[in-house]
């Protein structure tokens, strides 16, 4: 079976961006398509776009974590 890409798939969308961007430019593009589609008045992808900017702030937030065994 062929895995379909959902462009309306937020963790994919996020997953994409990481691997093509890295973390920060990641979250610009992010942002961009979320303004872009206020701009638009598109409140469905508003939406999607504002899933992927949490998902990208969260892996952010846990990749920016100490492991236990490293803190002091």
């Amino acid at each position: 079976l062929k895995k379909v890409r959902r462009k309306d798939d937020p963790q994919e969308t996020a997953d994409y961006l990481l691997k093509k961007h890295g973390q920060g430019e990641a979250y610009a593009v992010a942002l961009q398509g979320a303004v872009d589609a206020q701009d638009a008045g598109d409140n469905y992808r508003l939406s999607i776009w504002r899933d992927v900017k949490r998902l990208l702030a969260a892996s952010k937030n846990l990749s920016e974590k100490v492991p236990l065994d490293e803190q002091e």
